[in-house]
């Protein structure tokens, strides 16, 4: 029971820095769609850390894929900083 708890509070802890970088990130992009893309792409990395099933996050037309590309390899970098062991989401089938 003990090691399910430290593995709890360590998840509960690295979902918080995560957040925060994430957050942080995402306020900093300018364009409206693109920040609103990046906002769900990391909803959708939270729920992957959790455990929860999660849904391929959906992306405007506006929405250039180099920059679509930018953000997840971004928030990407972050998930795995703070999840190393879990597969990121963007290389799921």
């Amino acid at each position: 029971m003990r090691t399910t708890e430290a593995f709890n509070v360590e998840i509960g802890a690295a979902l918080l820095r995560f957040n925060e970088e994430a957050v942080l990130y995402c306020r900093g992009i300018a364009d409206a769609d693109a920040q609103e893309y990046a906002m769900d792409y990391a909803r959708m990395l939270r729920s992957r850390a959790k455990g929860l099933e999660f849904e391929r996050t959906h992306f405007s037309g506006h929405l250039l894929e180099p920059d679509r590309n930018l953000i997840e390899g971004t928030l990407d970098r972050m998930y795995r900083k703070y999840f190393a062991t879990y597969r990121v989401a963007s290389k799921l089938p």
